[in-house]
């Protein structure tokens, strides 16, 4: 609120007049300015933090896509193993676990990527303030770490289908045949699932250089037995997405299977 104190005595001539009138008018942007300069360099100083706090949140993804990629190596490894178990017991039903190729194995770890503090920015006026595709390849960004997380999670509800048998059966050798095709339908959800999420990862990595390596093209085919050769033909044929110039990114890889 400004406010305007009037003059000690009135003014008697014109000039008298208008040079009041000056001196208000001066006051007024004087005022206007000083408020405007104070606005900015606020404005500023709340850019400058949500960058921070972006970057702080970039670093721990960062982390969380190297053990993201890691675990689904892993992952990758474990699961095959258990699909082969349950078809070894299609063809040997009821052989005793020290037969079988693999000890079944249905843990997993891992954790979604950060959102909180592009959450924060979003509900606040401070992405107003930012270059517009700045914030385009924050969205971008964010969104492709959302699918990643969304993928996990529903890798961990397959996954968690898949076990639900371990509530009565003590040993994967006491499941009946009709049990060990159902473990098997299941267990192939779990593949395609997990598959989803590392095809996820891969784009992610793809797009943006500062989250590589990711799941690898050969990776990804093993798990659908395909060809490498293959999997580059279906992605030359979608066109590069386009990016910021002023980010650390590339062009991404849409992946084409379900």
């Amino acid at each position: 609120m400004l406010d305007i104190h009037p003059a000690h005595h009135a003014a008697t001539t014109w000039r008298d007049f208008f040079i009041h009138i000056a001196t208000i008018v001066l006051g007024l942007l004087i005022a206007i300015g000083l408020e405007q300069t104070v606005e900015y360099f606020h404005h500023r100083h709340q850019v400058a933090e949500t960058r921070e706090a972006l970057n702080k949140e970039l670093e721990q993804n960062q982390k969380t896509m190297a053990s993201s990629v890691a675990e689904f190596r892993r992952l990758t490894t474990v699961v095959q193993a258990n699909l082969a178990v349950f078809h070894y017991l299609e063809s040997h039903p009821r052989a005793s676990q020290s037969s079988l190729p693999a000890k079944v194995n249905w843990h997993s770890a891992g954790s979604p990527f950060s959102e909180s503090v592009w959450t924060t920015a979003q509900q606040g006026a401070v992405l107003g303030l930012m270059p517009p595709e700045e914030v385009r390849d924050q969205t971008r960004l964010y969104r492709m770490l959302q699918t990643c997380s969304n993928s996990f999670a529903a890798y961990r509800v397959a996954n968690t289908d898949a076990r639900a048998y371990t509530v009565d059966a003590a040993s994967v050798s006491n499941l009946s045949p009709a049990q060990i095709q159902e473990q098997i339908r299941l267990t192939r959800i779990v593949l395609n699932r997990l598959y989803r999420f590392g095809a996820d990862l891969r784009n992610l990595a793809t797009r943006y250089p500062r989250f590589a390596p990711g799941p690898s093209i050969e990776e990804l085919a093993n798990i659908v037995h395909e060809s490498p050769d293959q999997r580059r033909e279906i992605e030359s044929q979608f066109p590069p997405e386009p990016s910021s110039p002023s980010q650390d990114s590339v062009s991404p890889q849409p992946d084409s299977k379900p």
